[in-house]
């Protein structure tokens, strides 16, 4: 184990050294490392996000370790990418032992994200990845939070969240593909594992 923390947010974070590179371990939870970087290989890849046009700037909710920033800027290496998280203990270890700071055109905001978003720019992408270890904070999925991801999404652009489907989060996976619907003209959905990613756009 190369670090060992906690937080005003989670109570225990570690950072393993390994062959692949560090993996983040938060509240018994991988956070990043190469489980998680194979989850949203695969995703974008279903999703077909590399071959997204135009795709300028780019939010992403939830930082973890990076792995889903680092995806990014390699997609789309032209593109600004904003990353919001609210545990600055969390962003001082992705910038300490995955690097995030050296990812060209990123700018890192320590901040709530449901309240970031109801009053930030427009975007072409937007990524939620929100996760308090394995367990998703309820605003993710309700009514609220996602018409003000819908208001910040630009007319063409798409938002793609990670979720999952095991145990209770079956059904709200369920209620969340709903309310997607209701806001979004396509939705798709890909169960990976213990996940299930959706990708909503126009």
């Amino acid at each position: 184990m190369l670090f060992k923390t906690s937080s005003s947010y989670n109570q225990d974070i570690r950072v393993f050294g390994g062959f692949w590179g560090p993996k983040l371990f938060v509240n018994g939870s991988w956070q990043s490392g190469p489980y998680i970087r194979k989850l949203w290989t695969s995703a974008f890849k279903r999703f077909r996000i590399d071959r997204l046009l135009n795709i300028q700037t780019i939010l992403v909710l939830g930082i973890g370790g990076g792995t889903v920033i680092e995806l990014l800027a390699r997609q789309h290496p032209n593109a600004t990418i904003t990353a919001v998280d609210i545990d600055k203990t969390m962003i001082d270890i992705a910038k300490r032992y995955f690097h995030t700071d050296a990812i060209a055109n990123l700018c890192i905001v320590c901040g709530d994200a449901k309240v970031f978003i109801r009053s930030c720019s427009r975007y072409d992408l937007v990524i939620v990845d929100l996760f308090i270890g394995p367990k998703i904070p309820e605003f993710v999925s309700s009514p609220r939070f996602l018409r003000s991801l819908y208001a910040i999404i630009k007319s063409d652009g798409h938002c793609c969240i990670n979720y999952l489907r095991e145990l209770e989060y079956q059904a709200k996976s369920d209620e969340l593909m709903v309310r997607l619907n209701a806001l979004w003209s396509h939705v798709e959905d890909v169960n990976l594992n213990n996940n299930r990613f959706f990708l909503a756009g126009t």
